[in-house]
């Protein structure tokens, strides 16, 4: 079933159309990778959905209602920063009891799980500031994922992690798509998701340039290794 929806999308920053009629559907239960080179206008289409960037035409639409003027839609995304600034001097758990406020009980699971699965027990009272690149990220992983979100954006959600991390933040994304959410992933490493991902939507200019799975993409270009494939895409006119 559909959940969120863009028609004709479009943001102009002065002469200049940085993203321009992009039309996208996601669906419930789907792991979709977004991708593109800097400036392509992916995070300028994520900032519209979050209501942090208003489109200069176009529609979104969430559960088949138009998001325009409205604010209620979105304690039903969840947003994973790829660098979440938080309160140097609070702790994870702090952050947690603020988030749990900004969302409402009942938007917030119980964050114990996440805590287990990414080693944060011993860091979990302690400031931010004490904490390493890594244990930041999975805390950011462990707060954001908490949120009992129909559509989740997770930028660069990897980012800092090590291996063992990465295995675990790759099951809970499964575990959200088997819940029936929509799972967004923004990475420039697709290969790193390539292995869950239902699909993907590259971003180029501005536009759509590929929407489909990744095996479609592969034969359309004529390359088995995906780096190659998406290299290659700027040379094939109709995608």
């Amino acid at each position: 079933m559909e959940i969120l929806r863009t028609e004709n999308l479009g943001k102009r920053f002065g002469e200049k159309w940085v993203l321009n009629d992009v039309n996208l559907e996601f669906y419930e239960g789907e792991i979709t990778i977004i991708s593109g080179p800097n400036g392509s206008g992916k995070t300028t289409f994520i900032k519209s959905i979050l209501g942090l960037v208003v489109p200069s035409k176009g529609r979104i639409l969430f559960k088949g209602k138009e998001v325009a003027g409205e604010s209620e839609y979105r304690r039903y995304l969840g947003y994973m920063p790829q660098i979440p600034k938080f309160p140097e001097n609070l702790t994870p758990k702090e952050i947690f009891s603020l988030m749990r406020e900004i969302y409402g009980k009942d938007r917030m699971e119980d964050p114990q799980r996440y805590i287990e699965e990414f080693s944060l027990r011993d860091f979990w009272d302690k400031p931010v500031r004490t904490l390493s690149g890594g244990t930041r990220q999975k805390m950011s992983a462990s707060l954001y994922l908490s949120v009992k979100a129909h559509v989740y954006f997770l930028d660069e959600p990897n980012a800092s992690l090590d291996p063992e991390s990465s295995v675990v933040l790759k099951e809970e994304i499964l575990r959200k798509k088997s819940e029936g959410a929509s799972v967004v992933i923004i990475t420039h490493i697709i290969s790193s998701f390539e292995d869950i991902a239902d699909r993907l939507i590259y971003f180029l200019e501005g536009r759509i340039k590929f929407v489909g799975e990744i095996e479609s993409l592969k034969c359309i270009t004529g390359e088995n290794d995906l780096e190659r494939a998406i290299a290659r895409m700027e040379d094939v006119e109709d995608l």
